[in-house]
C-alpha cells in the first residue's frame, strides 16, 4: 500500500511539474523567438522548471550551431576541391601568361587567358610557364611522356581550334596563336629534354603568324640564343596538316611524319608533333635523338629596350606603338 502511495505521489508531481513548465513556455514573454525568462515574476518553487526549460533552450541552440558548422565546413571542403581543378584568373582581361606574370602570379599552371577580343568571347586555358628564364611563357604546345599519349595526328580544323588538356598534353590552336602574335611583338622558345636527362632549348627574338587565309605561315627573325641547333626549330614556312597542305616546297610533310607543325624543304630535321613512342625520334642534324618532353612558348618583348619588364595596359590589348606617340602602352 505504501509502495502504491508513493508512485501515486510521484506521478502526480512529475505531472504538475510538466503543466507548470508548459504554462511557463506559454505565458512566458517571447523576445527575438526565444523566451524572456528574465522577464517572467517566478516563484521559489519554480526555479526548477525554470532550470530545466534553460537547459533545454541551451541543447537545441547547441545542435543547431553543430548543423550550421557542418554544412559550413561541407561547403569549404566543396569550394577547396571546386577549386583544385579551376584554372587561375587574375583581374582584368590578362591576354597572354605575361599579364599574368606582372598580376602577381608566379607559379606555372593552368590559367586563363583572353587571346581574341578585348570585350567579346570567352577566355581560353593555356600552361604559362612562370620560372623559365624569368616566367611569363605563354605555352602553345607540350608534350611528355604520360599513361595514354594525346593524337597529335589531327586535321586541319583541329589544329585552328586546339586540342587537348594544358595539364598534360595540348595545342593551343592555331587562330588563337595569329591573334596573340599580331597584338604584340613575340619571341619563341624551344625546350627539348632527351631521354639521356640533357634538356636544350633555342629561342628567336621575333616571331611572325599569318591568318588562316595565308595558312598560317609562321617566320623568325632577330637574335638568336640557346644550347640546341636551329635545325631543331625550323619555322619559316606554311603551317600544314595531313588534310591540307599548301607548299609544293615541301610537299606534305604531315601525311609523311604525322602530326601538324611548319614543316621545312624535304621534311627533315625536327617535328615535335609526330607520333610519340616512349618518346619523340627528334632529328637536329643527322642523328635521331628521342626526346620525352617538349614545350614550345611565346612571351612578347619590349617596346623600348629602357624597360626590362611587361607592362600591362588598360583593357589588355593592344600592341607597341610608334616609340614617339606619348600616349602609347607599353607591353
Amino acid at each position: 500500500m505504501r509502495a502504491l502511495w508513493t508512485c501515486l505521489c510521484v506521478g502526480v508531481l512529475t505531472a504538475t511539474s510538466a503543466t507548470k513548465l508548459h504554462n511557463l513556455q506559454r505565458e512566458a514573454p517571447i523576445q527575438d523567438g526565444k523566451l524572456a525568462m528574465d522577464d517572467y515574476p517566478l516563484q521559489e518553487d519554480d526555479l526548477l522548471d525554470k532550470h530545466q526549460l534553460l537547459l533545454q533552450r541551451e541543447d537545441e541552440e547547441l545542435a543547431q550551431q553543430n548543423l550550421d558548422d557542418s554544412f559550413l565546413n561541407l561547403n569549404r571542403q566543396e569550394a577547396d576541391n571546386t577549386s583544385r581543378h579551376k584554372p587561375v584568373n587574375s583581374a582584368g582581361r590578362p591576354r597572354d601568361c605575361a599579364d599574368h606574370l606582372i598580376g602577381g602570379s608566379t607559379t606555372s599552371g593552368i590559367y586563363e587567358i583572353y587571346p581574341f577580343t578585348c570585350t567579346c568571347n570567352g577566355p581560353v586555358r593555356v600552361w604559362c610557364d612562370m620560372e623559365t628564364d624569368g616566367g611569363g611563357w605563354t605555352v602553345f604546345l607540350k608534350r611528355q611522356n604520360q599513361s595514354r599519349q594525346v593524337n597529335f595526328n589531327r586535321t586541319w580544323a583541329e589544329y585552328k581550334d586546339g586540342f587537348g588538356d594544358p595539364s598534360r598534353e595540348y595545342w593551343l590552336g592555331n587562330e588563337a596563336l595569329y591573334k596573340l602574335i599580331a597584338s604584340r611583338e613575340y619571341a619563341i622558345r624551344l625546350d627539348l629534354e632527351y631521354k639521356t636527362g640533357i634538356s636544350q632549348y633555342y629561342t628567336y627574338s621575333i616571331v611572325k603568324v599569318a591568318n588562316e587565309a595565308n595558312r598560317y605561315r609562321a617566320s623568325v627573325q632577330g637574335p638568336v640564343s640557346g644550347t640546341a641547333s636551329s635545325n631543331c626549330f625550323s619555322l619559316n614556312s606554311v603551317f600544314t596538316t595531313y588534310d591540307n597542305y599548301g607548299d609544293i616546297n615541301t610537299g606534305n610533310c604531315a601525311a609523311v611524319r604525322g602530326g601538324g607543325w611548319w614543316h621545312n624543304s624535304g621534311c627533315r630535321y625536327g617535328n615535335p608533333t609526330s607520333p610519340y613512342n616512349q618518346g619523340l625520334n627528334y632529328t637536329c642534324y643527322s642523328t635521331t635523338s628521342v626526346v620525352t618532353k617538349v614545350q614550345v612558348k611565346i612571351r612578347p618583348t619590349v617596346c623600348d629596350n629602357a624597360f626590362k619588364t611587361v607592362y600591362l595596359n588598360s583593357k589588355n590589348c593592344g600592341g607597341c606603338h610608334n616609340n614617339n606617340d606619348d600616349s602609347r602602352e607599353l607591353l
